[in-house]
């Protein structure tokens, strides 16, 4: 007898179960998921004195529609059709589970949207950074490890090696035949040139020689 009530309970607690898995269709199921897929994820930010939050703005969302922060463990019921949640935290991820508020079909999560947030760097707008803004660690979006003064050291490093003149490599000359034949002409021109001349002589004197034999 004992053992009887105890699988009566047990079908009685399942029913339920049961009921809500058949009323919450595969057809509507799949309905809920792709409204739950068309909700839009964006962020804004707030910055002042070297700090940053974020802003987390889930909008088109239907009506009925439940929103749960997996990472801060908080739950947004529908309270219309744009939700922002603030205070965030840069160089973080965050997961967004959607759910419906429709008791037949409330247990299973419908879909996730993640949202990655950037890293923040305190130090981008710094005075050591000025004329090195395209430096990587004045950048504003560059995850910073270092304490102020490693990062002081560094950028200034950096300056003093940009500003240090590079010495220029010699470029070797490639010269052509035509620079050669010049080169020995006008290292031996002394000797070539009278070689011409009494070439020169030789060749009009048996020239005009040859002319006077006619």
């Amino acid at each position: 007898m004992k053992r009887f009530v105890i699988i009566l309970g047990l079908l009685l607690l399942s029913i339920p179960l049961q009921t809500k898995a058949i009323l919450c269709s595969n057809e509507k199921k799949a309905q809920y998921q792709t409204l739950a897929s068309n909700i839009k994820t964006s962020y804004t930010y707030t910055e002042a004195n070297g700090t940053i939050t974020f802003q987390v703005i889930l909008s088109n969302i239907p009506e009925g529609f439940i929103i749960k922060d997996i990472k801060n463990g908080r739950t947004y019921s529908y309270q219309g059709n744009e939700l922002v949640i603030s205070n965030l935290q840069a160089n973080t991820s965050y997961r967004f589970d959607i759910y419906t508020s429709d008791i037949l079909c409330d247990d299973d999560t419908l879909y996730s949207h993640y949202v990655n947030l950037p890293p923040y760097n305190p130090y981008y707008q710094d005075a050591v950074c000025i004329g090195m803004e395209s430096h990587a660690l004045c950048q504003k979006w560059t995850q910073m490890t270092l304490s102020y003064e490693e990062f002081k050291q560094k950028v200034e490093n950096s300056k003093i090696t940009e500003e240090k003149p590079v010495p220029e490599t010699p470029k070797e000359e490639v010269k052509g035949i035509y620079d050669y034949v010049l080169e020995f002409y006008l290292n031996y021109y002394y000797i070539i040139l009278p070689i011409f001349i009494i070439g020169g002589i030789v060749i009009i004197y048996r020239y005009n020689k040859k002319n006077d034999l006619f």
